[in-house]
């Protein structure tokens, strides 16, 4: 039988999943103010919990706490973006390199059948089953790289990048990219041909990068064109 403190630290760390989950997932959006009242309130848990919630969402680079005004969903300017982006595709390039060392056939197996899970949410046009699907087929590879401080690093850099992460699924055309890009992944890993995953691993991740800046881009353009 659990004793309570376990079980109370189970339930926190339930709740700092599920605030994770709702700022990456886009329920909170840039910007955001977050009140503690209305949370605690909302979540049914005490507005402590989610003050001290706050201070690890904080370490995670997903929100900002400012002092009297409360906290807030971090955005990021396009330097900050940039930053973020010249050091993924370096740390993607060497997980998939890494994992090209240690894959198996058994390994190649499984993600042509991830791919192909992925090539089917993208035909029925299941949202939530192409997120899903994505984020397997490439937390796989990352855990074929066999270093945790590399996944580690990454992770910790998607979460900073999250407004950027689902802003290109709204094209069918980078749909369709990705979708390729699978493959291609695959037959590099099968062949360990390093220069080609070097190509897809930074190729790969600059399509929400791109198409967010577009978008960033384009509304700077409309608000000029107001004022």
């Amino acid at each position: 039988m659990a004793s309570p403190k376990k079980d109370l630290k189970k339930d926190f760390h339930n709740l700092v999943a599920r605030l994770e989950n709702m700022i990456l997932t886009g329920v909170f959006q840039p910007r955001e103010r977050l009140v503690e009242l209305n949370l605690a309130n909302e979540l049914e848990v005490s507005r402590f919990w989610v003050r001290d919630a706050f201070k690890i969402l904080e370490t995670k680079g997903l929100i900002k706490v400012v002092p009297y005004k409360g906290a807030m969903v971090c955005d990021l300017d396009e330097q900050e973006i940039e930053d973020i982006f010249e050091v993924r595709t370096e740390l993607d390039a060497l997980a998939t390199r890494k994992a090209a060392e240690n894959v198996q056939k058994s390994d190649i197996n499984f993600l042509k059948r991830m791919a192909q899970k992925f090539e089917e949410s993208v035909r029925s046009g299941d949202f939530g089953e192409m997120i899903s699907a994505n984020e397997n087929f490439h937390d796989y590879i990352y855990e074929l790289a066999q270093n945790q401080t590399l996944i580690e690093m990454i992770r910790q850099l998607k979460a900073r990048g999250h407004i950027l992460r689902y802003h290109a699924w709204a094209s069918p055309d980078i749909m369709q990219r990705i979708w390729k890009d699978h493959k291609q992944l695959i037959k590099g890993l099968e062949n360990k041909d390093v220069e080609l995953l070097d190509e897809l691993a930074k190729r790969h991740i600059s399509y929400s990068k791109d198409s967010y800046l577009l978008h960033l881009n384009a509304k700077k353009a409309n608000f000029n064109n107001n004022t």
